[in-house]
């Protein structure tokens, strides 16, 4: 008897009760939404991609990323601990295309919830061409003049060569690179300096090490030729 009139008691008004309790589940949701705060940081856009294709243009390398939490947890997150990256893969030819930016937790932000990751933009326009791979020689870029009454006799650079690779219309295009400004002036003696290799296109990547060393010969010029020189500039003055 107790236990009919306790069934009795919970199934009377059952409509009226069910719609309390989803009321008070949706006002908790509600105020545990607008107790969420919201955080906007900067972060480097990755390409991956283990196909042949690679981007031939200028695309977005930053977009804005919005984590959006309790105050407290998205306040520990570091921005290296979202990822946001584009992925190539699934595209097998050469072309113009609208790839969608994707993100990854990591670190501190792992097991955080509630946790929405929002990015801007939300897709970028790439245009990719095929990978080519090839070694590309270089060569020195020399300022002023040797001390007077000596000579460059003869300059290399080791490497001579190196390898890089990029999208298909640049690496085309290029046939050297250069090294940075080696200053001449005054020298009277051989040298050896290590300069950069200069790279002006971010779709083109050098492999290896972007410092080479440059040697050079000076030697004086004999008397007999000096007089020469001399006096050849005195006629043309």
């Amino acid at each position: 008897m107790n236990s009919r009139k306790f069934l009795l008691k919970i199934t009377d008004k059952w409509p009226v009760k069910v719609l309390s309790v989803i009321a008070a589940l949706v006002l908790s949701v509600f105020h545990r939404v607008n107790t969420l705060e919201t955080r906007f940081f900067s972060a480097p856009l990755r390409i991956v991609s283990d196909s042949k294709l690679v981007p031939a243009g200028s695309y977005a390398h930053t977009v804005r990323i919005s984590v959006r939490g309790e105050a407290n947890d998205i306040g520990s997150i570091l921005e290296d601990d979202i990822e946001a990256f584009i992925d190539l893969d699934r595209y097998k030819s050469e072309g113009s295309y609208k790839i969608p930016v994707q993100t990854r937790k990591k670190g501190s932000a792992l097991g955080v919830e509630p946790l929405e990751i929002s990015v801007v933009p939300m897709e970028i326009n790439v245009a990719l061409e095929e990978k080519i791979s090839r070694k590309i020689s270089v060569s020195p870029v020399f300022r002023g003049n040797v001390a007077q009454g000596y000579e460059l006799t003869s300059q290399f650079v080791n490497p001579t060569a190196v390898t890089a690779d990029g999208p298909r219309g640049a690496m085309e295009a290029l046939y050297e690179f250069y090294t940075g400004v080696i200053d001449l002036d005054g020298r009277y003696e051989d040298f050896s300096v290590m300069v950069n290799i200069i790279n002006d296109n971010p779709l083109i990547i050098i492999h290896g090490n972007r410092m080479l060393e440059c040697r050079g010969a000076i030697r004086r010029i004999p008397r007999q030729s000096q007089r020469y020189e001399s006096a050849d500039r005195s006629e043309n003055e």
